[in-house]
């Protein structure tokens, strides 16, 4: 479960980099910060780091080819549950994230970080233009 699931914590970064970047919010999140302008303290702060932002970067660190045979190496080498269960997780996320948006990517190396890196994460490279 933690392979499967950990992998997306990538993703915080990915809001957290849009967030410092200045990315505007998604439509339906500007519609309910409209609403609700009048917000302070706790609720204010949680409306301004955890509403959905149209992402400007894709780093997605740990959806990478790259980290996936660095963890299967080390799983081979040591073969502990933890590691075989740990790679299969990963591996099951990963492939369900290539089922589900293989259609979405301007390249099929866009798991490799190497290529992402090169792009400079800039998702209007990464992703083709009708999924942005």
């Amino acid at each position: 479960m933690l392979g499967g699931f950990l992998i997306d914590s990538d993703h915080v970064l990915d809001q957290l980099w849009s967030i410092r970047a200045g990315a505007p919010l998604t439509r339906m999140a500007a519609r309910r910060q409209a609403q609700s302008n009048n917000e302070s303290g706790m609720r204010a702060w949680f409306t301004r780091y955890f509403r959905r932002r149209k992402l400007v970067r894709l780093p997605l660190v740990f959806h990478s080819y790259e980290l996936l045979v660095l963890l299967t190496a080390m799983a081979c080498i040591w073969r502990t549950p933890f590691l075989i269960g740990l790679t299969s997780g990963y591996v099951l996320h990963l492939a369900c994230d290539l089922v589900r948006h293989y259609h979405e990517f301007r390249s099929p190396f866009f798991y490799l970080l190497v290529y992402r890196l090169f792009r400079r994460f800039r998702r209007d490279r990464l992703i083709k233009s009708e999924y942005l």
